[in-house]
């Protein structure tokens, strides 16, 4: 009945994962689509704008490198489209870094660009968020009256997120096949985690001359991106990526205003119908999928806390066994109607059988008593005929189990004769023992533990090791620590040996 109920409850719980996997999975695949429109789009833009600025400004861009002056006029020109595409796209911020620099003798190479962020994020809907500078020349924030960032700097230093380095220094021209979605970084000097929707920045000559993208935080994942109701309260989904032995990633809410107190690292243990997640001390049970987006494979994981999942396999066991409860109250009311309208009038009718000889002369209200009454009458005359053939059977049989007998007794004196034949032998074979080897042996006997006892006992009644383990419920590396045991204690080096005392020592009994 409970496993019944497990597998129920794990049914119940494995639609509702998957429900809630897809309504994560949907929109993250629509999202992920139309961030991919607005990044190229994005790209686009920054390409055309910087070409215009160049050319504006009579320069190449190489010249760029080593001067402030004309990366500060071109980070103000590219201002309104970095903050437009910001607002149209479903984001926490907006980016472009440029593959030069103000100053290329500092011991870090950094790169030149602008870089967005919403600041004080508390809700899906950004509209009414400020925007503060992260990144970028800080005039150009006291240009647009906004905010330079609580950690702002001038450039972003390389090496702070490897794929966009990787794509920086990349030759391919902007295709499906070169837009990302990175893992989750570290924000540098900041508390956020983030990911980025990445797209190279083209020359007119199709060289990646800078990279672009949108910046996704947790937080904002978490605000846009909630596990829709379902039968459960605390299930929750999470977009994780593959890192060596692990997954991290970012954590949604759920739309009951639940949020897991999980860190968002997680180890997994795939089983046949679900997934076991670990994270720290926080042990969790959901569905897996994997998404891939762009370039980029990752998984979307629903999950509930493991303790709650049990609880609610407890709480189907208990339901069924209500219902079976009631259940079989019913059927013993039908039996019990059933047996008062049907089975009482035959019960009568045999209970005459029983009170009567004449059974030809006997009448029942039952039709079927009545015919019952008339073939039993008949039966009695053919048992009287039967009767004394098997009185001659009888006869017979005594006759052969005198001859039986005598057999018996030939058999039981051969018997006799082997047994002797095997106390010879057994007497044979103690003299081989050694005595204090066998005083050794039945004082190890004492020693063994209960296990040992047990292993010892099927040993003794003739269990070979791999029924030994089934019997036991034991692994075959556990069967040997107990034989290695048995086998010191007892001061025997083999199973031959082993069985050799023990069969002396059933003798000596």
């Amino acid at each position: 009945m409970s496993l019944s109920g497990q597998g129920k409850k794990q049914r119940k719980y494995q639609y509702e994962a998957q429900s809630a996997s897809f309504h994560i999975l949907t929109p993250r695949e629509h999202q992920s689509n139309n961030q991919a429109a607005y990044t190229f789009a994005f790209s686009k833009q920054l390409s055309a704008a910087v070409r215009n600025d160049l050319t504006d400004a009579q320069i190449t861009f190489d010249q760029l490198r080593n001067t402030p002056d004309a990366l500060e006029s071109l980070q103000s020109r590219l201002f309104e489209v970095v903050h437009t595409n910001m607002l149209l796209a479903p984001c926490s911020g907006a980016f472009y870094f440029l593959n030069t620099t103000v100053n290329d003798s500092l011991p870090d190479k950094s790169y030149s660009g602008l870089y967005l962020k919403y600041a004080n994020i508390y809700a899906e809907n950004t509209i009414h968020n400020e925007v503060c500078l992260f990144r970028g020349f800080s005039t150009i924030a006291r240009e647009k009256d906004i905010n330079l960032h609580s950690t702002w700097q001038l450039e972003t230093l390389a090496g702070s997120f490897p794929e966009i380095d990787k794509l920086m220094s990349d030759k391919k021209e902007a295709s499906s096949d070169s837009y990302f979605l990175t893992p989750v970084y570290k924000l540098p000097d900041t508390w956020e985690s983030v990911r980025f929707f990445c797209v190279p920045i083209l020359d007119a000559y199709g060289t990646t001359i800078g990279v672009c993208g949108y910046e996704i935080s947790s937080l904002y994942f978490s605000l846009s991106l909630k596990t829709l109701g379902s039968g459960q309260a605390h299930i929750f989904g999470a977009l994780l990526t593959e890192e060596g032995d692990h997954y991290t990633g970012q954590i949604a809410g759920n739309q009951s205003g639940y949020f897991p107190p999980a860190d968002p690292t997680f180890f997994l243990e795939n089983e046949a119908d679900l997934t076991t997640f670990r994270s720290k001390d926080t042990e969790f049970i959901g569905k897996i999928q994997e998404i891939t987006i762009g370039a980029t494979d990752h998984m979307v994981a629903v999950m509930l806390p493991a303790a709650e999942y049990h609880a609610l396999v407890q709480t189907v066991r208990l339901k069924i066994a209500a219902f079976l409860f009631i259940a079989s109250f019913f059927i013993l009311i039908s039996v019990l109607w059933t047996s008062k309208k049907y089975v009482a009038p035959i019960l009568k009718g045999l209970e005459q059988i029983k009170a009567n000889t004449d059974l030809a002369q006997e009448e029942s209200p039952v039709l079927e008593i009545e015919d019952l009454f008339a073939f039993l009458a008949k039966q009695d005359q053919d048992h009287a005929a039967a009767l004394s053939a098997l009185n001659q059977e009888r006869l017979e049989a005594q006759s052969k189990q005198q001859q039986l007998q005598g057999k018996l007794e030939q058999v039981s004196n051969d018997l006799g004769s082997a047994q002797k034949g095997i106390a010879r032998l057994a007497y044979s074979r103690q003299q081989e023992i050694d005595p204090d080897d066998f005083q050794y042996f039945l004082k190890g006997i004492h020693q063994l533990t209960p296990t040992e006892r047990k292993v010892f006992d099927l040993y003794l009644d003739g269990k070979n090791a791999k029924e030994i383990l089934t019997i036991l419920s034991i692994t075959e590396n556990t069967l040997k620590f107990h034989n290695k045991n048995i086998y010191n204690k007892l001061g025997v080096s083999s199973r031959k040996q082993l069985l050799r005392y023990a069969t002396l020592m059933k003798h000596q009994k």
